[in-house]
């Protein structure tokens, strides 16, 4: 027994998702948030180490970089869980006062649903990433 998801657009992914009637994932097939956390930590500093912040430049790098994150993390993310990526980059200022709180709220299973963050910061910019990893049955 299964569904045909159709999209927004009206056409079908070309894909069947079955039924399992389990109302949360095997203990095993749970999302890693210290895998994906150790992923990120590898990841960042590849990407931001040479880059100057650039208000333009960062705009654009966000987004390249949600995406890369998003397939990333999904090699090592169990079946059935969607990601949610958010980037945050901001101008490292010389000025000591300045800070940054980011925050997220989600309405989710504790029991199935999970999260992971990281951060990078050089001498022009910091980065937050925050990956929310939600069980989809």
């Amino acid at each position: 027994v299964g569904f045909n998801h159709v999209s927004k657009l009206g056409k079908s992914p070309g894909y069947i998702l079955a039924f399992t009637y389990a109302g949360e994932p095997e203990p095993h097939f749970k999302f890693s948030c210290g895998r994906a956390e150790e992923l990120l930590r590898e990841y960042l500093p590849t990407k931001l180490a040479n880059v100057t912040y650039e208000p333009a430049k960062c705009a654009s790098l966000t987004i390249a970089l949600s995406e890369e994150i998003k397939h990333l993390v999904k090699q090592v993310t169990p079946p059935r869980y969607k990601l949610v990526v958010n980037v945050t980059i901001g101008n490292k200022s010389k000025d000591e006062n300045v800070d940054i709180v980011v925050t997220s709220q989600c309405l989710w299973d504790p029991h199935s649903d999970n999260f992971t963050s990281s951060q990078y910061v050089n001498e022009t910019l910091f980065c937050v990433v925050l990956v929310h990893a939600v069980y989809f049955e």
